[in-house]
């Protein structure tokens, strides 16, 4: 390529069409960086008198070799590269695509990888954006989300279902009115108890007895809306469960200094106040207050709010 292309840079500027076609195509045949670097700057180029040829080729290029163009320097044209991908639905671009999900590239370019891998519509891509449940920046398990919405015709609705139970308050909505809007209506105990904490009927939630506790729990702890927390903690007097108990107990020892205040805070609402010590004290006088009646751990709910709410 490299003694090529001072010739083939010629024959860009020529004023010759047919030469300068040869050229664009010959470029598109090439596949390294050099050419699709030139590919793109030529498509962005409105001096050029064949920018459509040349964006034409940059796409052929892309989908030809998307290794050579998402593992080039230009983050430019990486993402104009995932988008020409996307658009074309390249199946043989979902490797490295998946690659560039999990990368440590900009924030950007990793939603916009995860949002390729649902339009180009490969039920194996489901597992890799279902992974990516577990990564901590929202707009990622955003982009995951959106994407699997765009594959479930294919794949079902398990995975969307999963996002019930997401962290982001917005996913979890995000994915219910997605699922509702194709006629989705829980089947599981599970399901039942997470759409009812999303639409805030808690009640409903409770009627499901035990298989309620580890949705409410988790709710509790780690949902990012202080309402849905405070009232996940106090939803959770009704059940009476150990188990409940036994996992904010545990949660006490999280590094997370934020899960470690809802869960004093949830576990004073339980009554649970052998649980103080070795906390602030705030969080200590929050733990003690004792609640022996129904109406007396309502009355402690009630001032346990501010404290759940705390970042």
């Amino acid at each position: 390529m490299s003694r090529r292309l001072p010739a083939i840079k010629e024959d860009l500027a020529s004023d010759d069409s047919e030469v300068v076609t040869k050229a664009v195509n010959e470029l598109a045949g090439l596949q390294n960086a050099a050419a699709v670097e030139l590919l793109f700057e030529k498509s962005n180029d409105e001096k050029f008198s064949a920018t459509k040829q040349a964006s034409d080729a940059f796409t052929k290029s892309v989908s030809a070799s998307p290794q050579t163009a998402l593992r080039h320097k230009s983050a430019e044209l990486r993402v104009a590269a995932i988008r020409r991908l996307m658009a074309a639905k390249v199946v043989a671009a979902v490797p490295e695509l998946a690659r560039v999900l999990h990368s440590k590239m900009s924030l950007e370019i990793r939603c916009l990888s995860a949002e390729a891998l649902g339009a180009i519509g490969q039920t194996s891509s489901v597992p890799l954006l279902v992974e990516v449940r577990q990564d901590l920046t929202p707009e990622i398990r955003a982009a995951a989300l959106h994407g699997l919405q765009k594959i479930m015709q294919v794949a079902g609705e398990e995975a969307v279902i999963e996002f019930l139970d997401d962290d982001d308050w917005t996913l979890r909505q995000d994915a219910k009115e997605h699922l509702e809007s194709t006629g989705w209506m829980p089947k599981t105990n599970r399901e039942k108890v997470l759409r009812g904490i999303i639409l805030g009927r808690f009640d409903e939630a409770v009627a499901c007895g035990v298989d309620s506790v580890s949705c409410l729990v988790n709710a509790t702890l780690r949902v990012n809306d202080a309402e849905v927390r405070r009232w996940s903690a106090v939803a959770l007097t009704r059940l009476n469960s150990e188990s409940a108990a036994r996992r904010l107990r545990k949660s006490l020892k999280s590094r997370d200094a934020g899960e470690r205040q809802a869960a004093a805070a949830a576990l004073a609402i339980l009554g649970a106040s052998a649980e103080a010590e070795g906390f602030s004290e705030v969080e200590t006088a929050a733990v003690c207050a004792t609640s022996t009646t129904r109406e007396s751990v309502f009355a402690a709910a009630a001032r346990m709010l501010t404290l759940i709410g705390q970042p």
